[in-house]
């Protein structure tokens, strides 16, 4: 696990990825509208007279398109409709165009789940940012925290070091008991 710094940086950048996704999202699947109502031909508002883009174009064609593939099922044979029908179930259910009522409802969900997550993510930030050290607490006990941290360092390095000792012995004793079994064997065996 990381440090709260680490952590923090981390949750900003999702913050600034769900920032930038929830823009794009809403400019591609909103519909334009004026930015000054009390002014139309204002500047502000050439950006909502401006053609549509390319990515919207191609995905509104792709609507109309939808309805289009619908008719010629309906003209299709029994049989394969049936076929058709149970692909469909089988991926997923059947991709029919969504009316204009139920792609606001989409939406509108969508964009609440978005600030939702933009909600939480923020939350998550602060309750990083309250847990750091040196809120609320003054410099003086900052400095006595750091000299009990560095004496606790110090005594487990102490342990650390004996344990190496302890360990570099029981080697020696090993290689030792290694030697004499090895001696042993090669002595039963002349």
């Amino acid at each position: 696990m990381s440090d709260r710094l680490t952590q923090l940086q981390i949750c900003l950048d999702q913050l600034i990825q769900q920032f930038n996704a929830t823009i794009n999202y809403v400019n591609t699947n909103s519909e334009p509208s004026l930015l000054d109502e009390d002014e139309p031909n204002s500047y502000s508002n050439m950006a909502a007279n401006a053609p549509v883009p390319q990515a919207q174009q191609q995905q509104q064609a792709q609507q109309q398109q939808a309805p289009a593939q619908a008719q010629q099922s309906q003209q299709q044979s029994p049989a394969a409709q049936a076929q058709q029908s149970q692909g469909q179930s089988n991926s997923g259910g059947s991709k029919n165009a969504a009316t204009p009522v139920q792609e606001e409802a989409n939406f509108d969900n969508t964009v609440n789940e978005l600030s939702t997550d933009l909600i939480l993510k923020s939350r998550q930030i602060n309750m990083l940012i309250d847990s750091l050290p040196g809120i609320g607490v003054s410099p003086e006990d900052q400095l006595s925290m750091i000299y009990e941290l560095s004496a606790d360092l110090k005594l487990v390095e102490e342990e650390r070091i004996a344990k190496i000792k302890e360990k570099d012995a029981l080697l020696k004793v090993l290689e030792r008991l290694i030697a004499d079994v090895a001696t042993g064997i090669s002595d039963t065996r002349m």
